[in-house]
């Protein structure tokens, strides 16, 4: 019976779940950019594509990044069993001993395969990045549309202390400060 070095589940899900999030604050920062870029207030039907779509493609940027995704499986499955194999030890289990399978694991003692990505790790990229972009879509519009709210709310305070404004402008909030609302 062969023992094989598999990463905890807990290492791997909290790795990726820490990778979303991040990942979230990316696409957040995407959708407010494109926000400003599309201009206006309010939200349409074709403001909503845009920005998604938008973020989509500036979320794609992620996807080669999947071997940051596997890191935890390349750890253990890979690279530390490979370190023990070149000293010496057992693959698996790091016991001392050169022979042919290993006396406290039985592992055959043999170099272990070497970590590359596959269609797999493009699988579990799309599983980071799917939700990243979908919650980073969600809580920029969130955050658009409450900078949209508090320059409304500014205008009305302003035009309640006169009454012949017309006209009134300001930077969006940051990241879109290259903007402005009107």
């Amino acid at each position: 019976m062969t023992a094989r070095a598999t990463a905890p589940a807990s290492v791997t899900w909290g790795w990726r779940a820490a990778l979303v999030i991040l990942c979230t604050a990316y696409g957040t920062v995407a959708a407010l950019v494109v926000r400003g870029l599309v201009g206006g207030i309010g939200f349409g039907a074709a403001d909503i594509v845009i920005v998604a779509a938008a973020t989509l493609v500036a979320m794609l940027a992620i996807v080669p990044m999947a071997a940051v995704i596997d890191l935890p499986e390349a750890l253990w499955e890979h690279w530390i069993p490979e370190r023990r194999w070149r000293a010496g030890r057992c693959p698996s289990c790091g016991h001392e001993s050169r022979q042919e399978r290993c006396p406290e694991c039985g592992a055959p003692f043999e170099q272990p395969a070497s970590w590359a990505a596959d269609w797999s790790s493009l699988r579990r990229a799309a599983w980071v990045v799917l939700p990243a972009w979908a919650l980073g879509t969600m809580a920029g519009a969130m955050l658009a549309t409450l900078d949209e709210s508090a320059f409304r709310a500014q205008v009305e305070v302003l035009r309640s202390r006169d009454p012949e404004l017309r006209d009134h402008s300001r930077p969006r909030a940051w990241p879109a400060s290259f903007a402005e609302l009107r």
